[in-house]
């Protein structure tokens, strides 16, 4: 069985910590000390004792993080870069701040899932109750009341059979696809796969992008402040990208910089940020301020994200009350209106 890895945010807590620690002039083996007294029991503690062991038989800091086994490769990498361009603690900070950016995506996605497969269960419930247990006892009503159904109530009965089956046929099919999205979420193979799907319907496309947007920030963000240049830094956050559309204007902006432009120009010229934030990109590389403004960029685009999700969830709770609330209204209507015919005669 693969061994837990440490969550987004668990890593951004550790690199932070890290980060505050050695910027206090303090050892990486006695922070690591201070992490195993600070922490309670569980993974984030036994991650840190299993540094500090590390650390005390004189591994670098990205060797021990390798061997504890649960800290993401891209984090030792970065790591290795920043120590050996001197830059470590400008590297943990980095990626404190990439990752805790990355569980507020993740937790975003969750919600996105987590409120459309509980609303498709409730309206499930409802709808087979529907069909199931109360379309039949107003049929024997009828039944009962003046034998044999007529043809137009018997046409009214079944009216009301087959929209309220539709609807849960329909319901049905949309929780398993939520469902399975969930199943998927959880390897990186099933991951990419919903995000070429994402990417390709209408009403998730935007949010898709703008997820991509913020992740090609956030790695520029890291891998300049490990001491990259800006070329090897765009090609390296190239592969922390999935996104089909956003790998084409990458590999173009990486040739534009080949020939000689400089981070900001090729990402302005490739549209691969909206026109005012490359501009700040521009700016800040003008005035050689060039991670501030990516740090800056990575949580305006992060936020973003953010807003974006928000904004497709909020457009699915009220689809599929919509849904709901035609489907059980015309159900019983189609089941009300042989009463009315029945009360008619009567009357």
């Amino acid at each position: 069985m693969a061994k837990q890895e440490l969550g987004a945010l668990a890593v951004s807590a550790l690199c932070e910590n890290l980060a505050l620690l050695l910027g206090a002039g303090i050892q990486p083996d006695e922070a690591a000390g201070l992490l195993c007294e600070d922490s309670e029991d569980g993974l984030f503690k036994q991650t840190a004792q299993t540094l500090y062991k590390a650390l005390l038989l004189g591994d670098s800091l990205s060797d021990a993080m390798e061997k504890t086994g649960v800290v993401p490769a891209y984090a030792v990498r970065m790591i290795a870069a920043g120590e050996k361009a001197g830059r470590t603690e400008a590297v943990l900070n980095s990626l404190a701040r990439y990752y805790a950016s990355q569980a507020r995506l993740q937790k975003k996605l969750r919600s996105a899932v987590v409120y459309p497969a509980v609303l498709l269960g409730l309206m499930a419930a409802i709808l087979a109750v529907l069909v199931i247990r109360v379309l039949p006892v107003f049929q024997g009503v009828y039944e009962g009341l003046v034998g044999d159904l007529s043809t137009s109530s018997y046409g009214y009965i079944r009216l009301a059979y087959w929209v309220g089956g539709v609807a849960l046929a329909v319901t049905l099919v949309l929780a398993v696809l939520v469902a399975a999205g969930a199943v998927l979420g959880r390897r990186a193979a099933g991951r990419a796969v919903l995000s070429r799907v994402f990417q390709r319907l209408p009403f998730t496309a935007p949010a898709s992008r703008k997820l991509a947007v913020a992740q090609l920030a956030g790695a520029l963000d890291i891998f300049i402040a490990s001491g990259l240049d800006a070329d090897t830094a765009m090609e390296a956050a190239e592969g922390m990208v999935d996104h089909e559309q956003l790998h084409k204007g990458i590999a173009a902006a990486r040739a534009q910089m080949a020939a000689g432009a400089g981070l900001g120009t090729a990402v302005h010229d490739q549209k691969l940020f909206e026109p005012l934030y490359a501009r700040m990109l521009l700016s800040g590389e003008r005035s050689g301020k060039t991670e501030p403004v990516l740090a800056r960029l990575t949580e305006l685009f992060t936020q973003d994200a953010d807003d974006e999700m928000d904004r497709v969830v909020d457009r699915v709770e009220p689809a599929l009350a919509a849904f709901l609330t035609v489907a059980v209204g015309v159900t019983l209507l189609s089941v009300m209106l042989p009463l009315i015919g029945i009360l008619g005669t009567v009357g």
